[in-house]
């Protein structure tokens, strides 16, 4: 079947009833050409267009009814296995975002913790002249928090070198004050004090 292409370099490849169809062109050296009238009713370009465009959205269709019957059977079953992968896949970044949350809930508190020991014991050790830089890291490795929910603030515990809270004579947890006078009385921490100044026949307590 002859297809009538829109040119041709030689009529010795249409067949003899057809040369009459082609006409040739200003230039001798590019050939014939096909009547514009009869080349625009064999144009089917758009034609082609269309039926790819339709052919593309099939194809997109069979994909997405495949992805479908791999959930279920029937519309119904399909359409509780989305549900449910869909409210997973949620559940989990909610469960993501909510421990990103706790972490940063955690590094903050970590850090006023710390800052709260640090300035708890710069203010006892500057009452008592002692030296912040030599003995605060002793402090802080003596100190920690204590949470109680019927308080709006941690308090500072003193621990001894078991990890239990030290005590006083009463039962009471001792306060960071009396850790200090104890290292203001300790013949290896009181050299990180002031001296105390004489008064009269005695000295300053």
């Amino acid at each position: 079947m002859f297809e009538f292409p829109l040119k041709v370099t030689d009529l010795e490849t249409v067949p003899e009833q057809y040369h009459s169809l082609y006409q040739p062109e200003t230039d001798a050296a590019e050939g014939f050409a096909l009547d514009p009238l009869l080349a625009g009713k064999l144009d089917v370009s758009g034609l082609t267009s269309a039926l790819e465009k339709e052919r593309g959205a099939a194809q997109g269709f069979e994909k997405e009814l495949k992805a479908w019957r791999a959930l279920g059977p029937d519309p119904e079953t399909a359409w509780t296995a989305r549900e449910t992968a869909l409210r997973a896949e949620m559940t989990a970044g909610f469960d993501a975002a909510l421990a990103q949350k706790d972490a940063a809930i955690a590094e903050l508190e970590q850090r006023n913790g710390a800052f709260l020991i640090e300035t708890r014991a710069t203010e006892a050790l500057l009452k008592a002249g002692g030296s912040v830089e030599l003995l605060m890291p002793h402090i802080r490795a003596a100190v920690t928090l204590h949470h109680d929910a019927e308080k709006p603030l941690p308090t500072l515990h003193i621990l001894d070198r078991d990890g239990t809270v030290r005590r006083d004579a009463e039962g009471a947890p001792i306060s960071l004050e009396a850790l200090v006078g104890e290292m203001r009385n300790s013949p290896i921490f009181a050299r990180a004090f002031a001296p105390t100044k004489m008064r009269g026949s005695g000295m300053d307590p």
